[in-house]
């Protein structure tokens, strides 16, 4: 009886033994740590082969410094020289308008009709831009997730801390229902690649 008993014992340590184990890498493992899931506004962070993802080390969640600036929303910048990584997050406020009236008054807008194909000007607010930028890019996605126009890019002459600028698009269609999304991305001096520092969504009934 003493010897079922220490093999019952046994049998249920392997068996918990073998179930934290499973719970503690079911997202699987990179390089010997347990992966965590990461999911943004009900959205779940996909990761390549190449990429590092989110891990627990210690009990705590590391997160891939891309993920966090793009989930902010935020621009990042990696010296290799001192081994410092640097975040900005700048203030961005968009709204769009078809019509400027003779008051100079702007009437915005949010919502078009379906099938509707529509000119509107982008005006953008940018403030606590502390890093330097030479152009800014606008594109609008479809609810598919598709890119309805090319992107449009302009050129910033001189990087300021805080600005307005319009950009204006043309021939915008919005042949599918639903939320179509105005990204407004940035890219710093030095730089090849844009970061999206702001969305705005314009709905299609």
């Amino acid at each position: 009886m003493k010897v079922q008993r220490i093999f019952a014992l046994m049998l249920v340590f392997f068996v918990l033994s073998t179930a934290a184990v499973v719970a503690s890498s079911i997202w699987g493992d990179y390089k010997g740590l347990n992966v965590a899931r990461l999911i943004v506004n009900g959205n779940t962070a996909e990761f390549g082969d190449s990429d590092v993802p989110p891990l627990i080390v210690d009990g705590k969640t590391v997160l891939p410094l891309r993920s966090v600036s793009d989930a902010l929303q935020a621009l990042v910048k990696w010296d290799n020289s001192n081994k410092t990584a640097y975040l900005f997050k700048p203030n961005v406020h968009m709204f769009f308008t078809t019509e400027v009236r003779k008051d100079s008054a702007i009437v915005p807008f949010g919502v078009v009709e379906r099938g509707k194909q529509a000119d509107f000007i982008v005006f953008a607010q940018v403030d606590n831009l502390k890093t330097n930028i030479d152009s800014v890019q606008v594109s609008v996605i479809s609810p598919s997730g598709k890119s309805v126009i090319t992107p449009v890019v302009k050129s910033i002459a001189e990087s300021k801390e805080s600005f307005w600028l319009k950009v204006p698009l043309y021939g915008v269609s919005f042949d599918e229902a639903g939320t179509y999304v105005v990204r407004f991305a940035m890219r710093q001096s030095g730089t090849t690649d844009y970061s999206v520092v702001s969305e705005k969504q314009i709905q299609s009934e």
